[in-house]
């Protein structure tokens, strides 16, 4: 590849913090309420003028992984319950004791946006939005700063310790900590996808939503759409009247390549057109709908994961397996969205139901990689360790959300936003910890850290 050299240069320093937070969406938010409720002097960095990550940029919803399985019983609680209760406050999701009986938490994605910004600035957050995180600077195995660009120029943001809540260990990658993508055969991600909002929905007939299912699918198979779930919609990321999110569309490609993530915006905007047309001439209730609003980004699965002390694997999540040094705990399912980004013949999961139609390596040549299984024991969970938050090779530096250490089958059942605000809680207390004892992430004592967060209501 050709390259230039670019002059080297001093870079002035912004600040200096006990806990460096980058990422201001459902792994890093918590983290930096949680540090900074233990008094460490924390700051959050964001690239979006506002919090969220793809809860508010992606109108991502509903939340996912708040209950166990097949029973009312909460999987999360800390920072998740208490900004879902807040958020049931304002009206902009139902109640915390209601949610727990339903399958996603839906949610008014502006009534998220103040939330978050309340929680963070009565903590004692310093802010930082509009701050691209490019690079960062290492010394012996230590992260010493992270380096951003924004309006105000090139800045350095010196720290003690620092959790990567970028979803994509964009941290750990900059400052040469092993890392992991994708599926093993051959390192091809989750597809991508945009959730869209649709607004002006009457009531769909109940008699008729299996026929519009049976309808959307007959187009799907004959290529006259291009959508993975035959569905019309649901309370997502939205808790207005007469409103729907669309978690419909995908896009193979890796979310770490401009080139990729260009060409899924452009084709799922083409197809979120496409789909809303046909809702509007295709079914009941749908007649006067019009497309109210896409996201800021495309929705992006999975990409990079750290390789920390532990490694969360798929087997883990289906037999619900416990471990000593827990830190949250989580219940979903192992949902991975086809690599391939094809959607025919409900092919929805990399897995056994997939009819291999054109052939695809995995049935090829590494058939034995696929999951026999999908779900965690009924009515109950497993540990996310807190070794699968500590980078192996950089001691200072803590993963949340979904970039934790773990598989391919493990990431997709640990990725979801409640989920990974429990990860955020454990991430930002453990740093907090560890930074006021000048220790390394490894050296947080576990039994002080599950003591700490069982205080704050973590469920572990």
């Amino acid at each position: 590849m050709k390259t230039i050299r670019e002059l080297a240069r001093d870079v002035p320093v912004a600040g200096e913090f006990d806990v460096v937070v980058l990422g201001g969406g459902p792994g890093g938010l918590p983290a930096a309420i949680a540090a900074a409720r233990r008094g460490a002097k924390t700051i959050l960095i964001e690239r979006y003028g506002f919090l969220g990550g793809l809860a508010t940029a992606g109108l991502i919803g509903p939340i996912l992984g708040h209950r166990l399985r097949g029973a009312p019983v909460a999987a999360i609680g800390g920072i998740a319950e208490e900004l879902c209760r807040r958020l049931a406050e304002l009206g902009g999701a139902p109640p915390w004791e209601e949610a727990v009986r339903q399958g996603g938490i839906p949610f008014d994605v502006e009534a998220m946006k103040y939330v978050a910004d309340a929680m963070v600035q009565e903590a004692g957050v310093h802010l930082m939005l509009h701050s691209l995180g490019v690079s960062v600077a290492t010394t012996n195995g230590k992260l010493e700063a992270v380096i951003l660009e924004g309006k105000s120029g090139r800045q350095a943001v010196l720290g003690k310790a620092f959790v990567d809540g970028t979803g994509d260990a964009e941290l750990a990658f900059w400052a040469g900590a092993a890392t992991t993508k994708g599926r093993q055969a051959d390192g091809r991600p989750q597809a991508m996808g945009s959730i869209f909002r649709i607004a002006g929905v009457n009531d769909i007939p109940q008699q008729a939503r299996a026929k519009v299912r049976k309808h959307i699918r007959e187009a799907i198979d004959a290529g006259k759409l291009y959508m993975y779930n035959p569905g019309a919609g649901n309370k997502g990321s939205t808790v207005q009247p007469n409103e729907l999110t669309c978690n419909v569309s995908r896009a193979a490609g890796d979310g770490t390549n401009v080139d990729d993530l260009t060409a899924a915006e452009l084709k799922i905007r083409r197809d979120t057109h496409d789909i809303v047309r046909f809702y509007r001439e295709n079914v009941p209730g749908m007649q006067e709908c019009y497309l109210s609003a896409t996201p800021t980004t495309v929705g992006v699965r999975e990409t990079r994961q750290i390789v920390g002390l532990s490694t969360l694997t798929g087997d883990d999540v289906l037999s619900g397996a416990k471990s000593p040094d827990a830190v949250a705990r989580c219940s979903y399912w192992i949902d991975i969205h086809c690599p391939l980004g094809r959607v025919r013949n409900e092919t929805h999961l990399c897995s056994i139901k997939c009819p291999n139609d054109p052939p695809c390596v995995i049935f090829e040549s590494y058939e034995s990689d696929l999951p026999t299984e999908l779900h965690p024991p009924e009515g109950d969970w497993f540990d996310i360790p807190y070794g699968c938050l500590v980078s192996k090779d950089i001691g200072n530096l803590l993963a949340s959300g979904r970039c934790i250490s773990a598989d391919h089958h493990a990431m997709a059942a640990t990725r979801v936003m409640g989920t990974c605000m429990a990860i955020g809680q454990a991430a930002g207390t453990a740093a907090a910890m560890g930074a006021d004892a000048g220790v390394k992430a490894a050296a947080v004592p576990i039994d002080k850290l599950r003591e700490a967060l069982a205080a704050d209501g973590q469920l572990c």
